[in-house]
């Protein structure tokens, strides 16, 4: 797969949060368990895409960017983001907001592969 497809690849999946999210909601779970598993899907979506890139150094690059701007090569935790947003939100809204975060890719790097 080249870039690009790998890119549509990775968007695709984290479009899938919001669906994914209805359910979850449906089926009862709290706030704070919707926030883990849309965070934890997007996680893995992040990993698994960089094991398809065929360049070793693209994916560096991508684990020196999240190093230097998470103090994490692999991206942020779920507790890094917790910890960030709690300057602005405070109970479901937190997770909430989490939830909207992980559904959303970053618009500069879609530009550059898509």
């Amino acid at each position: 797969m080249t870039n690009r497809e790998i890119r549509q690849w990775y968007i695709q999946e984290v479009r899938k949060i919001p669906e994914l999210d209805a359910e979850w909601k449906q089926q009862g779970h709290s706030a704070e368990e919707r926030a883990r598993r849309a965070w934890n899907l997007r996680h893995r979506a992040r990993l698994a895409a960089r094991q398809m890139m065929e360049d070793p150094e693209e994916v560096e690059q991508l684990r020196r960017r999240d190093l230097a701007k998470y103090r994490n090569p692999d991206g942020p935790t779920f507790e890094q983001l917790a910890a960030e947003l709690k300057r602005r939100f405070s109970g479901d809204a937190l997770f909430e907001e989490i939830i909207r975060m992980a559904a959303r890719t970053d618009p500069q790097a879609d530009r550059g592969f898509v």
